[in-house]
């Protein structure tokens, strides 16, 4: 069984240099929000990790010890709010048997809150990557976009797959509503399977259509937002980079919108864990 190993803040990891995980990033991470004495959607997050664990031949420890060291973190951090984290990791070479899972708590991402983001061309996704769909510690290059939209007052950096349809921001995925229609670009263009995508998606008060769209179809957008696990819905006020007239605005009061932010705070209250 994989050892679970408690970083609390202020504290430090330690990994061979030798090791897969130190030396190729290999292995996956979840992302979770705490507030309130609650975890949120940690089924979905539970049930991803596992999924790509069997994909990539890593074994993980039982679930119930996993949320056991979770409660052990938030109290012994004495945390009220914040962002939890469980990082699989490889040690050896080998089957995977070895793996280690690690529990920590770390910051959330800063935002400039302006709403704006940029069309990263520059940089697609390949879709058809063993790696697509899979939250794996090869981050480098998603990351060295961000910090390229940041420098220049962005938000974050919206990306294409290789055939140049929408994909995702590197932090959050995409919706958008076109004449009257909540849309979000597929999984087959490569993006990940955002826990508060799918959840959504199974949201009973919304109808979305899942597609591949080219950038164009933002021209046309009525509004947009992206979604993630730690921030939840966040409205997006322009896109830089479009085809034509390059930057586009977007009304941050659609109907749809408000429909989506209502169904997505009772998605949350129907999936709260207690820590305490």
């Amino acid at each position: 069984m994989p050892d679970i190993i408690l970083v609390l803040p202020g504290q430090s990891a330690t990994l061979p240099p030798s090791s897969p995980a130190f030396a190729h990033g290999f292995g996956l991470f979840e992302t979770m929000h705490y507030a309130g004495g609650q975890l949120y959607f940690w089924s979905d997050h539970w049930a991803r990790l596992s999924r790509s664990a069997g994909v990539f031949g890593l074994a993980v420890p039982p679930e119930d010890a996993v949320l056991g060291a979770l409660r052990d973190l938030v109290a012994e951090a004495d945390l009220s709010e914040g962002v939890l984290k469980l990082s699989l990791l490889k040690l050896a070479p080998g089957d995977g048997s070895d793996s280690q899972l690690y529990v920590y708590t770390r910051p959330s991402l800063t935002t400039h809150g302006t709403g704006r983001l940029w069309l990263d061309r520059a940089a697609p996704i390949f879709e058809r990557s063993p790696l697509a769909g899979h939250k794996t510690h090869n981050y480098m290059e998603t990351m060295h976009r961000l910090q390229l939209a940041r420098a220049q007052g962005y938000d974050d950096a919206l990306r294409l797959d290789s055939v140049g349809h929408l994909a995702e921001t590197t932090t959050a995925n995409l919706f958008f509503v076109k004449t009257g229609h909540l849309c979000t670009p597929a999984l087959e263009t490569g993006i990940l399977p955002g826990v508060t995508r799918a959840a959504l998606l199974r949201s009973r008060e919304l109808a979305i259509e899942t597609g591949s769209y080219p950038p164009e179809v933002l021209l046309e957008a009525e509004a947009v937002f992206i979604s993630n696990a730690p921030r939840g819905l966040q409205a997006i006020g322009h896109i830089e980079g479009l085809p034509g007239p390059g930057c586009v605005g977007y009304s941050r009061t659609h109907p749809l919108l408000e429909a989506a932010q209502s169904a997505y705070a009772r998605l949350r209250a129907e999936n709260a864990w207690s820590l305490r």
